[in-house]
């Protein structure tokens, strides 16, 4: 056994540890001052008809941000305790799921003090955990299956459906429920997207920066490529859907196809670089 067999430091350069700092420290202060006014009784940006930030996605991202910067900035940081935490929000998030799923709505909807976390968004706190615990576990390798770049991308898929929802004005894409104050809000989609771009920054063994870093074309290409999961539904909803029109419509088919055509796009990338690297 090893010492870094037991301690789950990362070592980071110095501008990209800056960046990861400030995006958790930004989401922490918030998810911060969101528990807060919870506690006060008096929580941020309330509406009885509208989704409202829930106190357990606070909580959440608030655990998640501060175990990434305890890896970042403490070498004895302990390998158990990154995975017991992470653990922790994977199965609150994955219990908040079910209990949605089968327990009646009136019965949640009953406590105006309570408000839960939407189906949405624990499912992307849930990928997101799933990737943290794997790179706890193992560095990324370089390998044709980049699945930890397939779960970031995936991880973000709840946040584009949500942008859609808000542009297309469809409580649908948002996860309301019967309680219309659980869904995403705009204030979780702002920390959701911080702790994205956090995530992607403080991990340089991505496949996503060795495609990027092989010239101006790869990134010109990625970025129309992402750019796509977005622009076309929004350009397909307004062309397509009829006023009024409530339920998934043709556009969120467009965004999961263009989701899986990013992901097939850097598979094959990695599959091409991989047979590219193996000595002839």
């Amino acid at each position: 056994m090893r010492p870094a067999d037991f301690f789950d430091f990362i070592p980071l350069d110095r501008p990209r540890l800056r960046l990861t700092t400030a995006c958790d420290l930004a989401i922490g202060l918030g998810c911060a001052a969101v528990l807060t006014a919870w506690a006060a009784g008096q929580p941020l940006f309330y509406s009885p008809a509208a989704p409202v930030m829930s106190p357990f996605t606070a909580l959440s991202l608030l655990i998640m941000a501060a175990v990434r910067q305890a890896r970042l900035h403490f070498e004895t940081w302990p390998m158990v305790l990154s995975l017991a935490m992470i653990g922790l929000v994977l199965g609150g998030n994955v219990s908040s799921i079910v209990m949605l799923a089968t327990t009646p709505a009136e019965l949640w909807a009953s406590f105006p003090g309570l408000v839960l976390t939407s189906v949405m968004t624990s499912i992307g706190l849930a990928v997101f955990c799933a990737y943290d615990l794997v790179i706890v576990l193992r560095r990324t390798p370089e390998s044709a299956f980049i699945m930890d770049d397939l779960l970031i991308h995936l991880a973000l898929v709840p946040g584009g459906v949500s942008l859609l929802g808000y542009l297309l004005g469809k409580p649908t894409y948002l996860s309301v429920h019967a309680d219309p104050r659980v869904g995403i809000s705009p204030l979780e989609m702002v920390f959701l997207g911080l702790y994205a771009v956090a995530a992607v920054v403080s991990n340089p063994q991505l496949f996503l920066w060795r495609f990027l870093a092989r010239g101006w074309t790869n990134r010109l290409v990625f970025v129309g490529l992402f750019a796509n999961q977005f622009a076309a539904p929004l350009v397909v909803a307004l062309l397509l859907t009829k006023p009024g029109a409530s339920g998934p419509g043709v556009e969120l088919f467009v965004m999961l196809a263009g989701v899986v055509a990013t992901m097939s796009f850097l598979l094959l990338q990695a599959r091409l670089r991989a047979r590219d690297a193996v000595p002839v």
